[in-house]
């Protein structure tokens, strides 16, 4: 497993979800192992054949062959898919993680993560059998999708909710508990804190016992946050960050989640507590889709783009600023992965879906990219497939 940046984001845990085979028959994959039902012989999924601007501008439905399965690999009929702007945007571009995308031959496979049932399995599977409800990870744009039976988990049940457990709960839990070691009586920032990401953010930091604050851009999603236990909430737009985080953290962060970048990353790193850390996640302010990324991000004094891609940790006195703020530690983000769903089960954290807008079938995966990245969802954008 390679651990870059965004295939640390869009990938960890789990191996690039590759579907070989093309040319192979359905009889192939029938005998690979035990199959639910019987399969289709081909079935759709979203790729691209080049590279370009915009996921929009390279996404196109392909008809392919059902394939064949490897000795312990999956088949997974897609009932919902999550959508990671980011991830989605660097790889239609071909950009940091996703060069290789640039020379690819024929095509290459969209999506990250995404909960299902298992359709068939390879004749060496023997954690899994037809018909488990699983969640999993990579070329999730897709009817179907086959991965390795070690990177799947198993569900109660194929909905919605656990999508968002699989990268964006799992995210926030490692890099708040295992990297920033959050600790009880600290003040915690998450910005975006109403996203994919941030809300799990909001309530790992709850249970960690800290006091939270959160940044948002509404009274819909300050309502959300107060729900999840956010002890303060900002409205960016009515309100100026700045000034707020002065006057409920007089002694500086001891810690911040920071997903936003631009000038909302300048603005908590001057928050930071003189031996704060700052966790960064992403930066979607400076992402090519907003065509102010430039003025955003041109009096900070450091590079979020770079911060993130290249990993950087970097030390200002005993502060502690680290980009794409993964575990180094595999281990220690398998454990994450673990007690994510384990809370989710005991009720501990909740898992929002976004409502603002739903999306139904791969034709609407490129309406909901676009409805992701423009910072009005609350929770997890989903896209139901089947």
């Amino acid at each position: 497993m390679v651990f870059q940046s965004l295939q640390i984001i869009c990938f960890y845990l789990s191996c690039v979800v590759v579907v070989h085979g093309l040319s192979t028959s359905l009889a192939a994959a029938n005998k690979a192992g035990s199959t639910s039902s019987p399969l289709p012989r081909r079935y759709r999924a979203l790729v691209a054949e080049s590279t370009g601007e915009s996921f929009s501008e390279v996404a196109v439905v392909r008809e392919l062959p059902i394939p064949s399965l490897g000795e312990t690999e999956v088949l997974i009929r897609v009932s919902y898919a999550g959508v990671n702007g980011g991830c989605e945007t660097f790889r239609a571009r071909g950009e940091h993680a996703f060069l290789s995308n640039r020379d690819a031959q024929e095509f290459f496979r969209l999506g990250s993560e995404g909960v299902g049932t298992v359709a068939a399995v390879g004749p060496g599977v023997r954690t899994f059998a037809a018909g488990d409800p699983v969640v999993f990870m990579g070329s999730a744009f897709s009817e179907y999708a086959v991965c390795d039976e070690k990177t799947i988990t198993a569900v109660p049940e194929a909905t919605p909710e656990y999508v968002g457990l699989r990268i964006s709960g799992v995210t926030a839990c490692a890099m708040l508990e295992e990297t920033g070691k959050v600790a009880p009586g600290e003040t915690v920032l998450i910005t975006a804190a109403a996203g994919g990401a941030g809300h799990f953010a909001v309530q790992f930091a709850k249970l960690a016992g800290c006091t939270v604050i959160g940044t948002c851009s509404s009274t819909e999603k300050a309502a959300v946050l107060a729900d999840l236990g956010c002890d303060h909430v900002i409205n960016y737009r009515t309100q100026n960050v700045a000034d707020e985080l002065k006057r409920l953290a007089p002694d500086g962060l001891d810690a911040v989640l920071e997903g936003v970048g631009g000038r909302m990353l300048q603005v908590a790193l001057d928050a930071l507590a003189p031996e704060g850390r700052l966790m960064q996640i992403g930066y979607i302010a400076e992402y090519p889709h907003n065509p102010r990324a430039a003025e955003e991000s041109k009096q900070n004094e450091l590079t979020a783009a770079s911060l993130f891609w290249k990993s950087e940790t970097i030390h200002r006195g005993k502060q502690i600023i680290y980009g794409n703020a993964w575990p180094k530690d595999v281990q220690a983000v398998y454990g994450s992965k673990d007690r994510v769903f384990e809370l989710f089960k005991q009720g501990k954290i909740k898992s929002l879906v976004d409502k603002a807008a739903e999306f139904s079938g791969l034709e609407s995966v490129s309406a909901a990219v676009d409805h992701m990245l423009s910072g009005k969802t609350i929770g997890k954008v989903v896209v139901k497939i089947d």
